[in-house]
């Protein structure tokens, strides 16, 4: 009987194991119809209901994993599985220790049920497209050693009770949308070794002393990154980072951490530290730099504010250092250690760039572009046999190639372009088995391409850039031997003859414009764009062309353009001589006229680059009857006044000056002109500044110009004018109007700035004296477009050359078509000024309202990217109230004291241009302000506190006016 009873429990033992196995069957089934597509084939055909084992468990299907007839693990990465999952289903799992699908495309929520898989140690969901917030009940899961939601479409709070999960060694949330306070959740991770919670909206400051509990979590965290947050305030103000003994790992970029950068000193365990894109200041870290007991081996504080000198590099192990986009200055460090990467561009560090030559053999990438350096390349060839990336552009080098650029066996780029080097190019460059990446523009070099003979099968060449320089001669026909050539770019100089046939056909980028190319346009260029050959090379003729015009071919008649050539040049001729001169029509404005109108109006009236209209004549003796005024804050300033273009504008009639002495400088062959067709141009004037006097010029083509005659006592000398001015030429952006040359005289007051001209009346013109019978009111899409093309612009020149516009105001704005692109005018000529010239400038902007507060208290302000949020800030407040920055008369308030007051109590809707208000829905609209008006308000805070452009440009990019679901910004 009793052997009997036995039989009988085992038999029931083995029924409900199976009856459990069939369970966790049936549950993976389930979890297997969520699955709507699985392109590796791998899931849906192995998760076969007849593939079981002896214990009733699956067998063979793929990722899971059974142990005593229970499932234990779903690992399925990076299969492509496309669907959901079905958290109902699997928290049926009882067994389930490991959940791993990460690197699919799974969507959905992550839903409540997940917190009933009690045995769960790793629950890793990364890379889908799960969405909604963290359910409170994943706390309960007290045995989760590993969570990784990182890189999904979550948003919410992050659960306070994650402190309960006192297992958790791994947290991976990075780049979700997650809200909350850092500081608070740091308090609850006392076990936690990996912390990964970039890439959010999260909060808050390093604090540590401003909440207890963090001395667990400070002691035992080995890599912590908060990086792309929202988190501000000092840097472990109370001297907290001296508490992590553990930490390896430290990446806090990409946030508004500020005030002085901490030493870092006791941080023993350090090995990578990243804080870039922060507004820290203060002093390079000399300890981390020159300790050899440190570990350190990665160092980035790019992108911040830090000030001084660099010393010499010391720390044996570190190998990556990026101090880029600082205002660093002085020599280059005499040594750099063992470091292999090293970027120190876009700061203000001077002296001879021949330093270089004694920083050893271990460096392999060299980044010095962006400063103030001059002299000659090194010519030793001992050392950077390491090298393999030399970029040094945009600075003022000069000399030749240096001929040990050939022998740096491993060198794949060399950039070293917007310098004054000359003389001829190194055969070697072009017959390198390594050299990948050629950049040599807007430098003097001469002479041809020198390209032999080639006996190499696969030369290395992607990318050759000898565009803005003096080069000439044809091409070399073994050109077409660069078959993995994708860029090419030989435009500005004084090529001539045939463009070689069968080019590469991996080319991306060709442009050989300004040049004198001739000949059939070889067929397999024909997929590129008219801009990749023209302007210039008249000669050029193009397939479809090669048909007949009054009997004559285009082909036949080009061949005749030097004939036709001559004949124009001696119509031009003639005419010099009755032609009266701009330059001695200056002169004669600089000798007769007895007042100057100054204030920052110069660019304000229709007809514009850095233009105002043009008056009837070119005296201002007499101005327009219909000038209006802007009220002046300061009474130290001339008030400003507008120009309104007349009709039948009518130049001064002058003699003929005598034959051009100084020189003329263009930066772009599509500028045809010399210095004496510049002088027989008729010119008008269009306005002053606080930089001189502004014309319009029109050439003998009928091309029109902007020409700005700068005020003699404010400019550098001619060899740094030219220097930072050739720079200035080298920008290019859709919302901006480039310089395109200038002209140097003899004479102290004969120095002109050259533009293209553009008809286009500047912002303040359209907010602060509407004239209704040429400007329409701008609407609230028409702002915003105008306030987004700013942004994008300002981007551009803080984020990608490091420069600031440096006199930004509603004047220097011009507002095209709503189709057309909102233009800036008069960038960064602080470069070309010398101090008191700056301070001059500074003083007009704050008569009319566009100084940082932070300015009144220093002694020698400059401009800065700080300053020119600052200006953006006021710029946009005046889109939003249509008032003029330089007053709020009643009670002699300015417009951000007026709208910040408004702002403080509540009654926003005060400041608003009452036009915009009343075209639109009033709610829709009012959200759309409401969210402009918090950036602008974000603009004009402390200096400290101000966002970065990159910031502003996607804050303002992602509104829209017919966008009727926006949220107001808090």
């Amino acid at each position: 009987m009793q052997a009997q009873c036995t039989v009988c429990l085992i038999l029931l033992l083995f029924v409900v194991e199976l009856v459990i196995g069939r369970s966790d069957l049936e549950t993976l089934l389930e979890v297997k119809k969520g699955f709507k597509e699985d392109p590796s084939g791998k899931v849906l055909i192995s998760w076969d209901s007849k593939s079981l084992a002896a214990d009733g468990c699956p067998r063979n299907w793929y990722g899971v994993t059974c142990s005593e007839g229970h499932v234990t693990s779903i690992v399925l990465n990076g299969v492509g599985l496309i669907g959901m999952l079905d958290f109902p289903a699997i928290s049926s799992l009882k067994m389930l220790r490991n959940l791993s699908v990460s690197d699919n495309q799974l969507r959905g929520n992550v839903t409540v049920e997940v917190g009933f898989i009690e045995s769960l140690e790793n629950l890793d969901l990364s890379h889908n497209m799960f969405s909604g917030s963290i359910p409170l009940e994943l706390t309960d899961l007290k045995n989760l050693v590993s969570l990784n939601l990182s890189m999904n479409d979550m948003e919410g709070d992050i659960p306070f009770g994650v402190g309960s999960l006192e297992q958790l060694r791994y947290l991976d949330l990075h780049s979700n949308a997650f809200l909350g306070n850092v500081t608070a959740l740091l308090a609850q991770l006392g076990g936690v070794l990996f912390v990964d919670i970039s890439g959010n909206k999260l909060f808050g400051s390093l604090d540590l002393e401003a909440r207890k509990g963090y001395s667990s979590f400070v002691s035992k965290v080995k890599y912590f990154n908060i990086s792309h947050n929202n988190m501000s305030g000092e840097l472990f103000p109370h001297g907290g980072m001296a508490s992590f003994g553990s930490l390896e790992v430290f990446d806090a970029s990409y946030n508004m951490f500020a005030g002085n950068l901490p030493s870092f000193n006791f941080a023993a365990s350090l090995q990578i530290l990243r804080l870039g894109n922060n507004k820290l200041s203060g002093s390079p870290p000399q300890g981390l730099l020159q300790q050899s007991s440190m570990i350190l081996s990665e160092l980035d504080v790019s992108h911040n504010e830090l000030e001084g000198s660099l010393g010499n590099i010391n720390a044996e192990n570190l190998k990556l250092l990026n101090l880029s986009s600082n205002k660093l200055s002085g020599p280059l460090p005499g040594s750099v250690g063992r470091c292999e990467v090293l970027d120190l561009s876009n700061n203000m560090f001077s002296g001879n760039v021949s330093r270089i030559q004694s920083w050893g053999n271990n460096i392999e990438v060299i980044i010095l572009s962006s400063n103030l350096l001059v002299g000659s390349l090194p010519n030793e060839t001992s050392q950077f046999l390491r090298l393999s990336s030399l970029k040094i552009s945009n600075n003022s080098l000069d000399g030749l190639l240096p001929a040990s650029l050939c022998t740096y066996p491993e060198l794949k780029v060399i950039d070293l372009s917007i310098n004054l080097l000359n003389g001829f190019l190194l055969p070697c460059l072009f017959n390198s088995t390594r050299l990948s990446y050629i950049h040599l523009s807007s430098n003097t070099f001469k002479g041809t391409i020198p390209i032999e003979a080639m006996t190499l099968q696969n030369p290395a060449l992607i990318t050759l850039d000898l565009s803005k320089n003096a080069l000439s001669g044809h091409l070399s026909l073994d050109l077409i031997r660069f078959r993995n050539l994708e860029s090419l770019d030989l435009s500005n100089n004084n090529f001539e003859g045939d463009i070689p046939t069968n080019l590469s056909d991996t080319l991306k980028y060709i442009n050989v414009s300004c040049n004198n190319f001739s000949g059939p346009v070889p067929q397999n260029l024909l997929r590129f764009p008219n801009s990749a050959f023209h302007p210039g090379n008249s000669l050029l003729v193009f397939p479809h062309e090669e048909v007949k015009l009054n009997g004559t071919s285009y082909l036949s008649s080009a061949r005749r353009g030097p004939r036709l050539k001559f004949a124009v040049i001696a119509a031009v001729v003639a005419g010099l001589v009755g032609t009266s001169s701009i330059v001695a029509l200056l002169m004669y404005m600089v000798i007769c006229k007895t007042h100057q109108v100054d204030g920052g109006m110069e660019n304000c009236a229709k007809g514009s680059t850095l233009s105002a209209g043009p008056t009837s004549d070119l005296s201002v003796r007499g101005l327009p009857a219909q000038t209006r005024k802007i009220e002046a804050v300061s009474s130290s300033i001339s008030p400003t006044r507008i120009q309104y273009p007349s009709k039948s504008p009518k130049p001064l009639k002058v003699s003929s000056p005598d034959k051009i002495a100084g020189s003329l400088h263009l930066f772009d062959c599509a500028s045809k002109f010399n210095a004496d067709d510049l002088s027989c141009a008729p010119a008008q004037a269009m306005g002053t500044s606080c930089h001189g006097t502004l014309y319009k010029a029109v050439l003998e083509s009928g091309h029109a110009l902007a020409v700005k005659w700068l005020k003699e006592g404010i400019l550098k000398n001619s060899k740094d004018f030219a220097r930072e001015v050739k720079k200035l030429g080298n920008i290019r952006h859709p919302n901006i109007v480039s310089f395109i040359g200038y002209y140097w005289g003899p004479k102290d007051h004969e120095r002109l700035i050259l533009s293209n001209y553009v008809d286009s009346p500047c912002l303040a013109l359209y907010l602060h004296h509407k004239n209704p019978r040429t400007q329409n009111a701008l609407s609230l899409t028409d702002r915003l477009k105008i306030a987004v093309d700013v942004a994008r612009c300002l981007c551009y020149l803080h984020h990608e050359i490091a420069i600031p516009h440096g006199n930004l105001k509603s004047t220097n704005v011009l507002v095209g078509t709503s189709t057309a692109n909102t233009l800036l005018t008069d960038y960064s000529l602080h470069r070309i000024m010398t101090s008191a010239g700056t301070s001059e400038q500074i003083l007009t902007a704050a008569a009319l309202g566009y100084r940082p507060p932070e300015f009144a208290s220093t002694s020698k302000p400059c401009p800065s990217l700080k300053s020119d949020v600052y200006a953006f800030g006021v710029i946009l407040l005046e889109l939003l109230t249509g008032k003029s920055a330089s007053g709020i008369v009643p009670g002699m308030v300015d417009l951000t004291e007026w709208v910040r007051s408004l702002a403080a109590l509540n009654r926003s809707l005060e400041c608003f241009d009452p036009f915009v208000v009343a075209m639109r829905s009033a709610d829709h609209v009012h959200v759309v302000l409401d969210a402009m008006l918090h950036v602008a308000l974000s603009c004009i805070l402390p200096a400290d506190e101000r966002p970065d452009m990159r910031v502003i440009f996607e804050e303002l990019s992602s509104l829209s006016v017919e966008d009727t679901t926006l949220q107001t910004v808090k």
